[in-house]
């Protein structure tokens, strides 16, 4: 497009991205426990998680048997601090942009959508669907 980098990096602010998970239908909600192995492949600690209650809807009439009824956001901001534009300016590898925002403080789409789980908002499957497991290395 022609935009010079540096113009256009020192002019954003943020950056914002966003995805909706279905919401457990309050009607048919139960819980259950996983596994160790599901679990660990969806990135969770097995050993804090392994005992806590997580749920799933049985799907029933008010959710038309799906299990789900309603949409809840997850979100990650990242907020541009001095290092991070340069960063960008630079054309650094992704993977060195997000070890940045994470010392910045940055919260990652996977973490709003564990969060959504543990609180029984939504479902491991549908965060595994909309989502993936990352691991960022902080060395």
């Amino acid at each position: 497009m022609g935009i010079d980098p540096y113009n256009f990096v020192s002019c954003l602010n943020c950056v914002v991205a966003q995805r909706l998970v279905r919401k457990i239908c309050p009607h048919c909600k139960h819980e259950v426990r996983y596994d160790r192995q599901t679990l660990e492949e969806s990135g969770l600690n097995a050993d804090q998680y392994l005992d806590h209650p997580f749920y799933e809807g049985n799907g029933c009439k008010e959710c038309n048997g799906m299990g789900y009824q309603g949409r809840s956001a997850i979100v990650e901001l990242l907020e541009l601090n001095d290092e991070i534009r340069e960063l960008l300016v630079n054309k650094v590898p992704v993977s060195q942009l997000k070890k940045a925002a994470l010392a910045g403080g940055t919260r990652f789409l996977r973490e709003s959508a564990v969060e959504k789980v543990l609180f029984g908002i939504s479902t491991l499957k549908e965060i595994n669907r909309v989502t993936f497991v990352e691991k960022v290395e902080t060395a």
